[in-house]
């Protein structure tokens, strides 16, 4: 496992965001700039009112074809999956930023730090993790755990955490979540009696009760642990 910083990073395999269309030029900072002010990735809704338009189709189209051209990746059927794969600069053509986040074929984005313990804000890096491949092709992210309210399922501060993108998880999966609040904890989820819980492994914390799914959005689950000796 290697954590590779942003600037170590090569693009000559690249192609070049030069050549894109103004309109997807703006698109693609378009999402940059509402994922670093957010710290999550925008719906279209967003999107479309970022730049001016009143139609998300508009939107919806500009995406598919910066996604056939590989600029941008999202998981079907999963909210705020929506993120740029290319790492060089995009011109900007209106007033949104214009660096694009990292991707590499060698690892996957280390998206920042995940509370297990009390919810903390959402955080991102310009970091990706150098992992196996099968995770890199399910779209996974890495999260490095802080806390220790997962303790007693093994999880400590300071291990990273690999996520699979999953808007439906199973009772008793340890998922991600990002809270009303637009805070984020490492919990595993369950559903009881229309009611949801976020429940710690750790005996000196509660659980956190919601009672709308609406209250809580799962960014995934998760499905790997490393751990630097």
């Amino acid at each position: 496992m290697k954590i590779v910083s942003k600037q170590s990073t090569v693009n000559d395999q690249m192609a070049d965001a030069q050549t894109l269309p103004a309109r997807q030029k703006d698109v693609l900072n378009a999402i940059l700039t509402l994922t670093e002010e957010n710290s999550y990735p925008p719906t279209l809704a967003e999107l479309a009112k970022a730049l001016g338009l009143k139609n998300r189709m508009t939107v919806h189209q500009h995406l598919a074809a910066l996604k056939r051209k590989g600029f941008v990746h999202w998981e079907p059927g999963l909210n705020r999956s929506l993120r740029v794969l290319k790492h060089q600069n995009v011109p900007s053509t209106s007033n949104h930023i214009a660096t694009i986040l990292p991707f590499t074929p060698k690892g996957i984005p280390l998206a920042g730090a995940i509370a297990a313990g009390s919810p903390i804000d959402a955080l991102q890096t310009d970091d990706y993790l150098e992992i196996d491949k099968p995770y890199q092709e399910a779209g996974c992210f890495a999260l490095k755990v802080k806390g220790d309210s997962m303790i007693e399922e093994g999880i400590y501060a300071g291990d990273y955490v690999i996520i699979k993108p999953n808007p439906s998880p199973k009772n008793g999966e340890i998922v991600v979540a990002l809270l009303e609040d637009g805070t984020a904890t490492l919990k595993r989820f369950y559903k009881e009696n229309g009611k949801f819980r976020l429940q710690p492994a750790n005996k000196d914390y509660e659980p956190i009760m919601l009672d709308h799914y609406e209250d809580i959005n799962v960014q995934g689950t998760v499905v790997a642990l490393y751990r630097k000796l």
